[in-house]
């Protein structure tokens, strides 16, 4: 038995996978996920208390966070502070007695996109969340001989010329400033769903079309899939941004998906991850 646990900005979900098709999974709990560290560990546990003694053969963690280089700890966390440097993975493992790893939940969103959703026949591949925070990983394979390697990279704190929006990370000039959940419910005192102006949405759009512009040229990645309650919620987003995208888009092809596994991919990903050999993932 393997667990699989998504720690999300808004929600943490827990999930055990009893065979190794990691896209078979009872989801166990669900709650908010606590800013204060200790009491995330104390809900994680509560969650799992039934499993105690039982034979777990290991436990992926999806975190909305950046990973350090070693993968066992958070090394930046702007919507969850209280998680930067805390000894995650080494406090989950003594509870539990059973191998853990960590991973940004992009990179365990587009493992499980890759293995199981829309990703499967393609080498050059990215996963996008527009949620929370904005956050990306992306994928290169050389060959089909070749292993992959899975990058997280934080795609919402590029820096956009012309940007004098101050962020939560504390640069001016983010993406994520025109993109995140999280910074535009601030600014505008609502939640997304309330705002109903194109002229908004427009913005969005092409902000984030700018975005994925970039990831394109940068890494030649030809596909992405896109998950996030930003992006799951308003099902035009992806069409529009598409758009944005091909009237700019020069000498190279870049085509969106929605998520296959959608608000599953990072939970079913962090299951994944637990087979993925670790010098494949660059934190």
């Amino acid at each position: 038995m393997q667990v699989g646990i998504d720690i999300g900005g808004s929600n943490t979900r827990v999930g055990v996978f009893p065979s190794p098709d990691a896209s078979n999974f009872s989801l166990l709990a669900k709650f908010p996920t606590q800013q204060d560290y200790e009491q995330q560990l104390r809900y994680i546990s509560d969650a799992l208390q039934e499993y105690a003694g039982a034979d777990i053969a290991g436990i992926g963690i999806s975190l909305a966070g950046r990973i350090a280089r070693d993968g066992r700890s958070v090394d930046v966390a702007p919507n969850l502070p209280g998680y930067v440097g805390m000894p995650f993975a080494q406090d989950i493992a003594g509870r539990f007695g059973c191998t853990v790893r960590l991973a940004h939940d992009t990179v365990c969103g587009l493992l499980a996109e890759k293995q199981f959703g829309s990703l499967r026949l393609i080498d050059r591949c990215a996963y996008l969340t527009v949620s929370t925070g904005t956050g990306a990983a992306f994928q290169l394979r050389k060959d089909a001989a070749s292993p992959p390697l899975t990058v997280s990279i934080e795609i919402g704190h590029q820096l956009l010329d012309g940007n004098s929006r101050r962020c939560l990370c504390g640069q001016t000039g983010c993406l994520e400033t025109y993109t995140g959940g999280r910074q535009l419910e601030l600014r505008y005192e609502r939640p997304l769903e309330q705002i109903s102006d194109e002229a908004f949405w427009e913005q969005f759009s092409d902000k984030l079309a700018l975005g994925l512009l970039n990831l394109a040229m940068l890494t030649r990645v030809e596909a992405v899939a896109v998950s996030g309650a930003i992006a799951l919620n308003r099902p035009t987003l992806l069409e529009q941004v598409q758009r944005q995208i091909n009237t700019r888009i020069r000498g190279a092809t870049l085509t969106l998906y929605t998520a296959a596994l959608r608000e599953n991919a990072p939970l079913v990903g962090a299951a994944v991850l637990l087979s993925v050999p670790e010098e494949t993932i660059f934190h």
